[in-house]
């Protein structure tokens, strides 16, 4: 007989940050932005130029306390110039130049900041980088903001043409000394790195962020990022919207469509069950076979034609970017899962340009950084030797870990001055653009490859390579049989099981797990108590005793469990958390696998036999932490994590009245099928 659910999904339970913000709750509020915003928005383009100057005089000593290097020059903003492309698109570009520069024409060095998140809005950096000598580029890329009527913008896949056409502009300039940086996080990182293979020897180096080649919304084991979904589609929803942010009717809705795509996707689970059948998928294009054709200009060419769209690159957006979107996020048709990104189709993972490239332990692309790490030590030992600088700190993406506590409330977290002080010195590294585009400097050639925060240690450690040695280090799952929750009896052991019970729960797909915290983009991020989490059933807990001694692990986290399921295909998750003396439990890491690839094969799917037992391996990801005296490591299995992923309907491609069913799971911990957690440890204390 088939469980019926009578649970349902609280979407009260997504923590989407526009929500969270008392700014854009109160509906009187919500009046006045939608009336003042616009002006706000204007008025400011207008007062950064003043408000510079007195920066200038009474600011610069503090700018240089912050890494920064004195302000030493008045600025000269240019005119808004369309840069020409090769295809003809046109890419909204502003100049700031020191005003010797500009009115004795001297040359000077330049940094190039490519943008889609309107140029104006961040009219400061032009002004500050060309205060410290440095000619500034500040530009809109393709079909977005300034940039919307003269071009559609192409999904990544024209990023690395565009900014090679900028660079063949640059170097004509009156100023051009032959030497460019550029510099920039998330997007603005991508823009970067989409040229560090091929730059004609243009570039002289890059400082990117919180970015990656890999695709951060593929998974090795079939699993789809639900949630980094809806954020990615809000990014390229507003960006190609709206020419300028005037135009925005309130805060709100930068990056939120009229119809709520975004939170469509990722606040009602029963809108995106997984359910594809073996052999009869739903796509009709797939990013990863598109990605074999390497011609960027051929593969939009082959959308068109699948998709039924007229998306022409070079000229302005006709709404068919935005059904590109929607095919590959909502109705999904597109398959987006390709292991690159489109920016990166022809890249082969050996960049020829000095990098420093600063990532944090809870930002979005931090697993797929740690992929792109991986690729080029082995690719190109000798330039992540002497050209490859990586800084990973404690950091979510654009630093919302800051902005949120630990319950996922509006807050700013407590910082001392020195966190502050280091963080701006790490975000805007001066040292860097000094050594290589002014020549002077400390010299930079003694910096190991890698320096990375100790979570919870609050010390940097410096590495040649990654992962460093470590000595694995076991924790065997245990129970009596009843895991449920934290208040069950799991336990993560150093003693092999020998005849334990299974623990057991159901899962229901119209009630999935919230996920709280972690690796997001317009979600609460980063470290989030977890205890309202494990207090539900269907949440299995294992947790440590209360360690003797203080533990540093550095590396990746493995779990290895043995499971059943009623189902023919479902899905597992995992997380591992840090349980403070006070009961507090932090989230580290988390992940899954869907059962029918559980073998790591996504062209190979293959469904379970109901009730039998399966090896599932699951890679938590990479993290290097302190776990203090006193602490307790905990581990959490479950099947779903929403919306984080999608949630499996647990149908196999099949068929019932209500599109899903609930699965019955079994975690096995037996002196047959040891399930353990794999931890590489570094040190104890």
């Amino acid at each position: 007989m088939v469980k019926r659910s009578t649970d349902v999904f609280d979407p009260t339970e997504v923590e989407w940050i526009l929500d969270l913000i008392p700014l854009t709750r109160s509906k009187l509020m919500s009046k006045f932005l939608k009336s003042t915003f616009p002006f706000m928005i204007k008025l400011m383009n207008y007062i950064i130029k003043p408000l510079f100057k007195l920066f200038k005089i009474f600011g610069s000593r503090i700018g240089q306390f912050f890494g920064l290097e004195p302000s030493e020059y008045e600025v000269v903003r240019l005119k808004e110039y369309l840069l020409s492309t090769r295809d003809g698109a046109k890419l909204a570009t502003d100049i700031y130049l020191p005003k010797p520069i500009f009115k004795e024409r001297y040359k000077g060095p330049t940094i190039l900041i490519r943008l889609p998140y309107w140029k104006d809005m961040v009219n400061i950096l032009g002004y500050l980088f060309a205060s410290m000598g440095y000619v500034t580029i500040l530009q809109d890329t393709r079909g977005c903001a300034h940039s919307k009527p003269y071009g559609t913008n192409s999904f990544l896949l024209l990023e690395g043409n565009d900014g090679l056409d900028t660079l063949r502009w640059i170097i004509k300039r009156f100023w051009y000394n032959g030497r460019i940086g550029m510099w920039g996080i998330s997007y603005f990182g991508i823009t970067q790195i989409s040229l560090s293979g091929n730059h004609e020897g243009l570039l002289t180096c890059l400082n990117p962020g919180m970015a990656s080649y890999h695709n951060i919304l593929y998974h090795p084991y079939g699993l789809m990022p639900v949630g980094m979904g809806a954020s990615v589609y809000g990014v390229f929803y507003g960006v190609t919207k709206y020419y300028d942010l005037s135009e925005v009717p309130n805060i709100a809705m930068i990056f939120q469509d009229k119809q709520k795509i975004s939170e469509r996707l990722s606040k009602y689970p029963l809108l995106n069950l997984y359910n594809e059948k073996i052999g009869s998928p739903n796509y009709i294009v797939h990013f990863d076979k598109l990605a074999e054709i390497k011609d960027p200009t051929m593969i939009i060419s082959i959308m068109n034609e699948k998709l039924g769209l007229n998306l022409k690159a070079n000229e302005e957006d006709k709404g068919e970017f935005n059904k590109l979107l929607r095919a590959t996020a909502f109705t999904r048709v597109v398959n987006p899962q390709s292991l690159l990104f489109p920016h990166a189709i022809n890249f082969d993972f050996t960049p020829t340009v000095p990098m420093l490239y600063v990532a944090g332990h809870y930002d979005m692309f931090q697993e797929e950084f740690m992929r792109d790490l991986k690729l080029i030590q082995k690719t190109a030992p000798q330039y992540f030797k002497t050209n490859f600088k990586i800084i990973i700190g404690p950091w979510a993406h654009g630093g919302m870990e800051a902005a949120f506590t630990d319950q996922g409330k509006i807050g700013i977290k407590p910082i001392n001055m020195k966190d502050i002080v280091e963080t701006a010195r790490i975000f805007m590294p001066m040292w860097w653009f000094k050594y290589f585009l002014k020549k002077a400097g400390r010299d930079i050639s003694k910096i190991p490859p890698l320096t990375i925060y100790i979570l919870n240690k609050k010390i940097w450690r410096r590495f040649g390579s990654w992962p460093p040695k470590t000595t694995p280090f076991k924790l065997y799952l245990r129970s009596l049989g009843k895991a449920n929750s934290l208040f069950g009896n799991g336990l993560l052991s150093l003693t092999e099981p020998l005849m334990e019970p299974p623990d057991e729960y159901d899962f229901n797909p119209a009630n999935p797990v919230p996920m709280k915290g972690g690796r997001n983009l317009f979600f609460v991020s980063g470290p989030h108590n977890q205890v309202k989490v494990e207090k539900r059933r269907d949440v299995l807990v294992y947790t440590s005793e209360k360690l003797t001694e203080g533990i540093e692990i550095i590396g990746e986290i493995m779990l290895i469990f043995y499971a059943t399921s009623s189902a023919k295909d479902t899905d597992f998750m995992a997380k591992l958390v840090d349980v403070f003396p006070n009961g507090k439990a932090i989230n580290i890491l988390d992940d899954g696998v869907r059962a029918r690839y559980r073998e790591g094969n996504l062209e190979n799917p293959s469904l379970l036999e109901p009730d039998e037992i399966y090896q599932y391996t699951i890679n938590l990801g990479n993290t290097a932490i302190y776990f203090p005296k006193g602490h307790r490591i905990r581990l959490e299995i479950t099947s779903s994590n929403y919306p984080r992923f999608d949630v499996n309907s647990n149908l196999a491609g099949e068929k019932n009245e209500q599109g899903y069913q609930i699965a019955h799971q079994k975690i096995f911990h037996e002196l047959d099928h040891k399930s353990y957690l794999l931890l590489p440890v570094y040190k104890r204390y």
